[in-house]
């Protein structure tokens, strides 16, 4: 046996690729596998081999041309030099967000490692950020459609705005040398945890140019395999992701692998080396009233257009300029859209399961409003409008994928093709978000927070089973929602309100002259104010307790005529002194017994002002919230449905309004407790008003009208309180108030919920990624 020597040398500019694999073929055959030291251009293996002059030495290695020596004449100590060329491919994203894939800046850090190895946001965030390509550019996708809901790239404007890029790079070092012909080079998806597959989540696609065709997506599959002459010397693939993070995709982070597989090095399976880049999905983001309305959106049809018209000239009062608000009469299409849904592989059609052809002025409850950006050229950033499809099912839905859906609106739905449960709970209106707020001593929320109200906490104790709640937000928007990791939920309990949402109760308004993370105050709705409000102008002048409330005044020469309000057909007309405890009110309780006022008054203050305060309470132990911080708003409620408790139903004694009497036949229990009530607005819910730029437009509540004899100097005791309220805003907002009662009102709802709007955020506020 001799000792033979064997010298590899590599291109200087190579310095990524170390391992290589020596064969020696011969009268004795052997193999090792040394590596390169990091700087090292040349590696030297002894091997003890029989003498003899018909060896072969074959030089492998990942991203390093096959190379061989044949006949060597082995004899002593000798030595021979292999020279190798070196081929390879590396995969490459926007990792560092800047809006370009550089070949050095946005190089895996390591050979068959991942890149980066965790997603992070904040100044120095890392991973590639790519868009979900929800909007429709143009009119070559189908009807319903989004540009990621089908299998192409649908125009110039879709690959310029609606798809970020990734890059495969070939690099050569040393001789010039072709490709093996033997070489595999494959492209796969991978999820980063217990997920659905990673096909289901992105879309890749063969090259940019709207001929491309799909490698990666859904019904391709999760792997896809490439022609190395077309990387020569890049490849440009642009992608897309098909869903926001959410339920089965909780990460919203995909892995994507660039496997070169190199049969003569380690088979024709195995790949000899990769490079895995981690990205995320964008987020989506809910607009708050900090940021400046662009338009209004609310439904027109012949039932409102009073309302439309006084809409119309109150918002010609705000502002114009490069925000100027501007006012969209949307008219419904009638033809029912079937709605687009991925079934695992395929994109199938969600079909309604009630009628959706019914009138339905709710815009609120229809689509949430808020956006989606994400890393573009330049230092610069790409925003969508995106609305996210509430899951319910009401003849708004057609518009919003017939019409809505466009180049300029972006539309999500996340619950489309589940089985989720469609119930008020569901709807737009139970979704808000707060401005900026901090906690105190503790984490600051930027972007806000969306609250809703959501029966997870059932407040029938070991009687839970009897009650059986609408107010049960579906799984998938509230995972959603959560998987955003942005705006972190606060869940609150509207299990007291009939339609059980958000709005009725609560409200945010801009608030310049507060702190960095106070810019704001809440308005929320409270009985006692009301009825408090009532008593001092009572006591002021016993005139005034004949003030009329729910009606209508109207001027005529010298005097006011009245117009009786109705509420469910029945005429709701009374006087302050009524209110405060004189007589039967006109309603009958969802139990059919009669009640008096003084029961209807004992009931909104002890009852329904505690389960406002609750609430509260909740906020105050979610983000640093003040009494300070809030305006009471008076609005008077009635009881709407009934709760049953059950037969078997023992009534608990921290149910009771005031413990030391009966149940009242529903009034001495807490709303939305059993064998008691959930309420309506019955003077109209002020709060459940759109928040403009500089008005607020609000629902004429209603409440006691305090004729002075003079048309000029009368008013509204209602109005007129929360107009001085606002007034000390430093003049910031502007209220408006305008009569909404017939068409919303008593239809349960109130402006906010028959609007919608499209917000512009701040520059920063759309760079979440770098908070």
């Amino acid at each position: 046996m001799v000792t033979f020597t064997v010298k590899v040398t590599r291109p200087a500019s190579n310095k990524l690729l170390k391992a290589v694999s020596i064969d020696v073929a011969g009268t004795t055959n052997a193999q090792k596998t040394p590596s390169f030291g990091d700087d090292d251009t040349s590696l030297s293996q002894e091997f003890q081999l029989e003498p003899g002059d018909n060896y072969t030495i074959t030089v492998t290695g990942p991203g390093y041309l096959r190379t061989q020596a044949q006949n060597v004449t082995v004899s002593d100590d000798g030595e021979i030099t292999i020279a190798l060329k070196s081929v390879w491919f590396s995969l490459h994203t926007d990792r560092d967000r800047d809006g370009k894939i550089e070949n050095d800046d946005d190089t895996p850090a390591a050979i068959n490692g991942l890149s980066p190895a965790a997603i992070t946001f904040g100044v120095d965030g890392v991973g590639a950020i790519i868009p979900v390509n929800c909007n429709r550019d143009g009119n070559n996708t189908a009807i319903a459609y989004s540009d990621c809901q089908d299998d192409k790239i649908n125009s110039d404007e879709d690959l310029l705005t609606g798809l970020s890029r990734m890059k495969i790079v070939r690099h050569s070092a040393g001789e010039a040398a072709d490709v093996d012909a033997n070489w595999v080079i494959k492209l796969s998806v991978e999820p980063t945890g217990a997920e659905n597959p990673a096909e289901q989540h992105v879309r890749i696609f063969s090259k940019a140019g709207t001929d491309a065709t799909e490698l990666v997506s859904p019904q391709k599959g999760k792997t896809a395999t490439l022609d190395a002459a077309n990387i020569n010397p890049t490849l440009v693939l642009p992608l897309e992701m098909i869903r926001f993070a959410g339920e089965d995709f909780e990460s919203g982070t995909v892995k994507i692998t660039l496997s070169v597989i190199q049969p003569e090095y380690a088979g024709p399976d195995t790949p000899s080396y990769t490079f895995t880049e981690q990205v995320v999905a964008a987020k989506w983001v809910a607009n708050h009233h900090l940021h400046q309305v662009t338009k209004l959106l609310v439904t027109s049809d012949s039932f409102n257009e009073k309302f439309i018209a006084t809409l119309e000239t109150e918002v010609a009062k705000e502002p114009s300029g490069p925000s100027d608000l501007r006012y969209d009469i949307l008219k419904s299409i009638q033809k029912q859209v079937l709605i687009p849904y991925l079934d695992t592989d395929k994109w199938t059609v969600a079909k309604p399961s009630a009628d959706v052809m019914s009138p339905d002025q709710w815009m609120r409850d229809t689509i949430f409003s808020g956006y989606s950006s994400w890393p573009g050229t330049a230092g610069n950033h790409k925003s969508q409008t995106t609305f996210i499809k509430m899951h319910r099912q009401r003849e708004l839905q057609n518009w919003v994928f017939g019409d809505l859906l466009s180049k300029d609106h972006a539309v999500y739905y996340p619950a489309a093709g589940s089985g989720d449960a469609v119930n008020s709970a569901n709807s737009g209106g139970n979704f808000e978000v707060t401005p900026p707020v901090k906690k105190a001593g503790g984490n600051t929320y930027p972007l806000g927070r969306i609250y809703y109200g959501h029966s997870a906490k059932n407040r029938l104790g070991a009687n839970s089973t009897l009650r059986k709640s609408r107010h049960k937000i579906d799984e998938s928007t509230r995972s959603f929602i959560a998987a955003q990791a942005l705006q972190y939920p606060i869940e609150l309990d509207t299990d007291w309100l009939a339609v059980g949402h958000v709005d009725e109760m609560m409200t945010f308004l801009p608030y310049p002259g507060g702190s960095d993370n106070k810019k704001w105050k809440l308005l929320v709705a409270s009985p006692k104010k009301a009825y408090d409000l009532m008593t001092d102008k009572r006591a002021e002048n016993v005139i005034f307790g004949g003030a009329k409330v729910l009606q209508r005044p109207k001027w005529d020469t010298d005097h006011f005529n009245y117009t009786p309000l109705k509420l469910h057909n029945t005429v709701v007309s009374c006087t302050i002194n009524d209110l405060l405890g004189n007589g039967n009110a006109p309603l009958l309780a969802p139990n059919g017994y009669a009640y008096t006022y003084d029961l209807l008054k004992g009931w909104n203050v002890g009852g329904v002002e505690k389960a406002i305060g609750d609430n509260i309470d909740i906020l105050k132990n979610e983000f640093d919230l003040e009494d300070d911080d809030i305006v009471r708003v008076p609005v008077i409620f009635y009881p709407s449905d009934h709760v049953s408790g059950g037969h078997a139903y023992v009534l608990p004694s921290t149910d009771k309004v005031d413990n030391t009497k009966s149940r009242r036949n529903g009034f001495n229990i807490f709303p939305g407790r059993g064998e008691g009530f959930k309420c309506g607005a019955l003077t109209a819910d002020m709060p459940n008003m759109f928040v403009g730029n500089t008005q607020l437009y609000i629902p004429k509540p209603y409440g006691p009208w305090i004729d002075t004899g003079d048309e000029g100097t009368s008013f509204d005791l209602f109005e007129k309180y929360l107009k001085d309220e606002i007034a000390k805003f430093n003049g910031a907002l502007s209220c408006n108030f305008i009569d909404d009662w017939d068409h919303y009102h008593a239809c349960e709802g109130e402006i906010h919920c028959g609007t919608n709007e499209i917000r512009q955020p701040s520059q920063t506020d759309e760079k979440w990624w770098a908070i």
